[in-house]
């Protein structure tokens, strides 16, 4: 019943925070492994979900080499592949685009994580490093997305930061919860502005 009004009661990933403007937050996110497959858009992705629901065992037996049922997490995250670096956006082309699951934090290391029989199906070990994080509700569209991200783009870089990769979607309900209780991230990799506290450049890459 929780999650019906967005209450999010999985694993999430870890991070520091080390900015928060009204805005947008700029956050240090620490390393962790994600299962990705290729998906049509930045939203959508119904058949992207299944495979890598599959390799979990949302569905029954686990479609992985041990078939060990995996928890879910959150967020699902779509962008442009597991290192989530580009330059593209909310409407970059198919085919380019990955839908991932960001892995329970117990499997740190992708060649000791069960690997997929789907070979549409790849681990990765995802350092974001710091990265904008701008929060809204509702069922995440492209517009949605494009909106947000044009307007976090505009402020980070009047603000200083440098943008270092491509915007991603995080998405961390699942489709029962109402959509005002809805949580949608929209993430943009960057190196933070000399005026943040306590940064450097060694800092982030640590």
């Amino acid at each position: 019943m929780g999650a019906m009004f967005g209450k999010i009661a999985v694993e999430t990933p870890k991070y520091e925070v080390l900015v928060t403007k009204p805005l947008y937050e700029i956050r240090k996110y620490a390393p962790f492994v994600m299962v990705s497959t290729t998906t049509e858009d930045m939203v959508g992705g119904n058949s992207s979900f299944s495979r890598l629901a599959r390799y979990i065992g949302v569905f029954g037996k686990a479609e992985n080499s041990t078939q060990e049922t995996i928890s879910m997490t959150a967020p699902v995250v779509t962008g442009l592949g597991p290192s989530m670096t580009g330059t593209g956006g909310a409407e970059e082309t198919a085919g380019s685009m990955k839908m991932s699951f960001v892995l329970p934090s117990s499997y740190n290391d992708p060649t000791k994580t069960p690997a997929p029989n789907d070979d549409s199906v790849s681990l990765t070990s995802v350092h974001w490093g710091t990265v904008a994080c701008v929060t809204f509700s509702g069922w995440a569209s492209v517009a949605d997305v494009t909106k947000h991200e044009a307007e976090l783009l505009e402020v980070l870089k009047g603000e200083g930061h440098r943008i270092t990769g491509s915007s991603m979607l995080a998405r961390y309900n699942p489709p029962w919860t109402l959509g005002p209780l809805r949580k949608n991230e929209l993430l943009i990799p960057v190196t933070p502005a000399p005026w943040v506290p306590n940064f450097t450049a060694a800092a982030a890459a640590a």
